[in-house]
């Protein structure tokens, strides 16, 4: 018999025997399905439509832009971040507000604060986005240098607890572990 009232999925978490309490999934798509990240993308395809930025979409990460030559500029990114906060409340998505980098040679940049659901977002000097490090002046050495970092993070990581391994399985722990993240984005 059909109630007219649509079934509600349920979620708990199961580690080591014990079960948490069944929680209601009030949204999103399950993680790991084939049509997860498809499904996401049509929901969210709407998103840029009115829009003055461009906005780019990787996965769940959003970012918009917009060339900043004068005051009306920062007006129209400002509307833009408003739309963005209107149509989470319209699809009951949230956005998690981070910052704001402004990229440019200039001496002087037009300082504006900008808001996100009444939140002033943080200006920085440089941010991460897919794994790059881009700084206000696209100067490349912050980016390098936490690459550099991370692989002798790692690299000393598997010196310290493979010390006494054989070299096949150290090979495969820097072929995992070290080189990748020095070959990611490698042309920067």
């Amino acid at each position: 018999m059909d109630t007219g009232i649509p079934h509600q999925q349920t979620q708990s978490v199961v580690l080591e025997g014990e079960q948490s309490d069944t929680v209601p999934v009030e949204s999103a798509v399950p993680q790991g399905s084939v049509l997860g990240p498809c499904l996401f993308l049509y929901y969210i395809n709407d998103l840029s439509a009115s829009l003055h930025s461009t906005v780019r979409f990787f996965a769940d990460d959003t970012i918009i832009y917009l060339t900043i030559s004068n005051s009306k500029d920062c007006n129209r990114l400002q509307e833009d971040l408003n739309k963005l906060s209107q149509w989470e409340k319209k699809w009951k998505m949230a956005f998690h507000p981070d910052k704001v980098l402004t990229i440019s040679r200039k001496k002087t940049n037009i300082k504006h604060d900008y808001t996100l659901n009444n939140y002033i977002l943080e200006h920085v000097k440089s941010a991460k986005y897919l794994g790059l490090t881009i700084n206000h002046n696209l100067n490349w050495g912050e980016h390098i240098s936490n690459i550099t970092n991370k692989a002798t993070r790692n690299l000393n990581f598997i010196r310290r607890n493979l010390n006494i391994s054989s070299t096949r399985i150290k090979e495969t722990a820097y072929l995992s572990l070290v080189r990748p993240g020095v070959e990611y984005s490698a042309a920067v």
